[in-house]
């Protein structure tokens, strides 16, 4: 079931507007739909596939107005916390992605100064 989700979730952010209709879909999510969705948000999170997915959902889910009683609920506790290592350890790999660019672009600059 998680990777079904997984799908229907990537089918909504191919959308034009993608992001407002899964925010508009996760507010209307009852307590016990939004526990199963943290559980497979974990699991897509695990995978470096799944993440640009299981981040964008995760942004709908803290930025949809249910966000107060996500935070305050102690059976979701465990599913935040196992979100993140992996979110961290994705965060970092992106940031060196990103300095790894700018020193390409950097050098790639410098390069076409020494032609003219």
């Amino acid at each position: 079931m998680p990777f079904k989700c997984l799908g229907v979730a990537q089918k909504i952010l191919e959308l034009s507007d993608g992001t407002s209709q899964l925010r508009n879909l996760i507010e209307n999510l009852q307590m016990d739909q939004i526990e199963s969705l943290l559980e497979y948000l974990a699991t897509w999170n695990t995978n470096s596939k799944h993440t640009i997915i299981a981040q964008n959902v995760l942004f709908a889910l803290l930025s949809s107005g249910q966000s107060q009683s996500l935070t305050s609920n102690p059976k979701l506790r465990a599913h935040w916390e196992a979100l993140i290592p992996y979110t961290e350890r994705h965060f970092e790999r992106l940031t060196k992605l990103q300095q790894q660019a700018t020193f390409l672009q950097y050098t790639w600059d410098r390069m076409k100064l020494s032609e003219v």
